[in-house]
């Protein structure tokens, strides 16, 4: 499974979610807008409605005036002149006139009164349903989202254990083919020789008898380096000090070795009650620091080195520094160098970490902090040790 792409897949889904979110807002703030404007709108018309209303009411009035007044000059003609009556009817006309005006204005007025009020109402359900929308389409990012990052680490996390897998694979490959040479290189080399001269040896017994116990002497020299070519190849393989004395007396022994063929000055200190723990964790801790104090002596150029072993009951703390030269960490990392990478995955597939705090000229400090199991009474964990120990 490409764990980038379905990365991808889930940041794009989380954009476009934010994205739609925004369009709504966008949508809501608009219609807020348009409804502010609309309800400017409709109480300018709801005054001039009663504006116009109360005009109508007046021209009712003079209109029945007017009426009353034509009614009383058409039934007195004997005591109004021609004038009076034409001005009677002019006058009366004229209000009517002015009456339907109003009216008409009156109707136009109302009907785009009622029209605003409808698209308001409108306008307010569409706020009131963006804004529901809105609050819906937070509560989902914020759930989707909660959940899709949790997913993500999840993913991340199992590309991450896949990727330490593969490199313990590839680390046993590489440490096979290494014991391989060594041992093509060494022992086997010497156990041909060997061969040779005990077949050598064979044939002075005939012809030269007093040569033969100088063969032998060498042969029995050559056994004994390669008895001990052998023993640094099993002990390269699995240190077998842990089973003799412990992961304390096992580091001792090695800081002992170490200082003797460095010529460095190494000070060390063991906290806390010693107690056994399985195979996996012990010899993880033993080439963790193994590895830490090849590098001091490969890059450090160090004179004094301080390693300090701290058992405590949830975790074991190891604890190495030196006065050498030091280092860019952050730059090593990338390049891989100093062996950091595997000391950190060895740490990761045991629940713990490595820390490293450097500066060139100032020396170095690695801290591994591993949280402890007791021994299991299997003793292997059935090939999950052999795997770590291996490396």
């Amino acid at each position: 499974m490409d764990f980038n792409i379905l990365d991808k897949i889930v940041q794009e889904t989380l954009g476009a979610m934010e994205k739609a979110k925004e369009q709504i807002f966008s949508i809501a703030e608009d219609a807020r807008s348009e409804c502010a404007r609309v309800k400017e709108e409709l109480q300018e018309i709801r005054d001039k409605t009663y504006h116009v209303i109360e005009m109508v009411d007046e021209f009712y009035s003079r209109e029945r005036k007017a009426r009353v007044r034509l009614m009383e000059v058409s039934r007195g003609l004997e005591r109004y002149t021609e004038d009076d009556i034409r001005k009677a009817y002019e006058e009366a006309q004229e209000i009517q006139v002015k009456l339907a005006v109003l009216k008409e204005r009156e109707q136009q007025l109302r009907t785009k009164r009622d029209d605003l009020e409808r698209r308001l109402r409108h306008l307010q359900a569409m706020v009131e349903r963006a804004e529901q929308l809105m609050s819906q389409m937070g509560l989902i990012l914020n759930f989707i989202g909660g959940n899709l990052k949790e997913i993500t680490g999840k993913l991340e996390e199992a590309q991450l254990r896949q990727e330490i897998a593969l490199r313990v694979i590839m680390a046993q490959e590489e440490e096979r083919r290494r014991v391989a040479r060594e041992i093509h290189d060494g022992p086997a080399q010497v156990m041909s020789s060997i061969v040779l001269q005990s077949e050598l040896c064979e044939r002075l017994m005939d012809i030269a008898p007093e040569r033969v116990r100088e063969e032998l002497q060498e042969l029995k020299n050559l056994v004994k380096g390669n008895l001990i070519e052998v023993r640094k190849i099993i002990y390269d393989l699995r240190p077998m000090a842990l089973e003799e004395v412990g992961l304390y007396g096992a580091i001792e022994k090695y800081l002992d070795d170490f200082a003797e063929k460095h010529n460095v000055i190494v000070e060390h200190r063991f906290l806390g009650k010693e107690k056994r723990l399985s195979t996996l964790y012990e010899v993880a801790v033993f080439r963790m620091t193994q590895e830490a104090l090849s590098n001091v002596a490969k890059h450090a150029r160090a004179k004094t080195v301080k390693v300090q072993v701290e058992m405590a009951e949830a975790a074991m703390t190891t604890l190495i520094r030196d006065d050498g030269v030091g280092f860019d960490v952050q730059n090593a990392e990338q390049d891989e160098h100093f062996g950091l990478l595997g000391m950190r995955e060895r740490a990761a597939l045991l629940g713990g970490s490595v820390e490293i705090r450097s500066n060139l000229g100032q020396g170095t400090t690695v801290m591994i902090r591993i949280p402890l199991k007791e021994r299991k009474d299997d003793g292997e964990q059935n090939g999950k040790d052999s795997n770590l120990a291996s490396r």
